[in-house]
This record gives C-alpha cells, structure tokens and sequence, in this order.
C-alpha cells in the first residue's frame, strides 16, 4: 500500500470519526402522513412539569395534572429523562418530556417538514449538547467549516444574544447547536 493511498484512508477514518457521533450519516426521521395531532394522557405520578423549550433546562411555563389530556404536534430527541430521551410539543407550542406521557393512539411524527437542511460551522469548534440549552450534556463537537444537517429549529436559552438551537440529524439521543454559531447555506430550518 502506497503513503498516499495510507494518507487518504487515514483522512476518511477521521473524517468518518468526526461526522458520525453528529449523526450526519443517519437519515432523517421520517414525517408522518397525518398533518393532524395526536392524543396523549399525563401519567405523572403527580403532574407534569410544562417547558418552554424541550429541555428540562428551559423555564418551566406550566404544569398538567395526572390523568390530564394533551394534544400533541409532534416529538424531538432531547435530554433522558428517566431512560426517555423523546420530547412532545403540545398543540400550545410548549413542551413536555415523553416520558410522562402515554400515546393514546398513533404515535407523533418527528418535528419538521420531513425535509433537511444544511448550516456550516463557524467558530474554530462547536459543542453538540443533548439539548437546546448551555446546560444540556455535551455530546461532541464539530470543527470548524463542517456542514450539519438540520431538522429544526427552538428557541431557547440565549448565547451571544441569539435563542434558536438547531436539532441535527440523528436516529437516536439528542443532538443540538446554538445557530449563533452555524451559518446556514440555503434556507433555515422550520420551528419544530
């Protein structure tokens, strides 16, 4: 084997190293045919805490009681919360964790429109988090002038001034950035 042929399979290793804990190279969650909401009922020991982004970080906006009824939009990977790493927006736009909800009927679609879109990294690197808020775990990071793919987009905790957090790609545990630091190269992303 040739140095080149080594040095070009070394960059693909690494380069494969880098993109897959990101989750790049899973496909997009599927969209559900059904543009309606789905039914959940609370099952809470108590009552469920109500968030205003999907992250137990975000500000607690309300709360439902036990056995309470709940319309729901649509779902996104955030922080575990007791082993559930699964987020539901409500038909109020706010969120809870899934873990306290059980589906009565047809599970939620995945947020977005069923389409990706595609944002460069900016700074010299970029942490990847659980969840859209500073206070989320960091999963990974991204180096500098890599293209995500995003899902996407909440508001949530401010970084430089900017609220939105990009969800990427991913078959599996939560995986945000704060778009402060992405660029986008085409359209943004939707609102989750």
């Amino acid at each position: 084997m040739t140095i080149k042929h080594r040095a070009r399979r070394a960059a693909v290793a690494i380069g494969l190293a880098t993109i897959v804990p990101l989750g790049l190279m899973a496909a997009a969650p599927a969209a559900h045919a059904s543009s309606g909401s789905y039914d959940g009922k609370v099952v809470a020991s108590t009552s469920l805490n109500v968030r205003a982004a999907p992250t137990s970080a975000a500000p607690k906006v309300g709360s439902l009681a036990r056995g309470a009824k709940v319309k729901i939009q649509c779902k996104v990977f955030g922080p575990s919360v007791g082993g559930n790493d699964l987020w539901y927006k409500l038909s109020s736009g706010k969120w809870v964790t899934a873990r306290y909800v059980s589906n009565v009927g047809a599970a939620p679609h995945f947020c977005g429109k069923g389409k990706t879109y595609v944002g460069k990294v900016l700074p010299s690197t970029l942490n990847v988090r659980t969840g859209p808020h500073t206070s989320n775990a960091k999963t990974s990071s991204a180096p500098r002038g890599i293209e995500l793919v995003l899902v996407c987009k909440v508001d949530s905790k401010k970084v430089d001034g900017n609220p939105r957090w990009y969800q990427l790609v991913g078959d599996g545990g939560g995986q945000w950035v704060a778009a402060r630091y992405v660029s986008n190269v085409g359209a943004a992303p939707p609102y989750c």
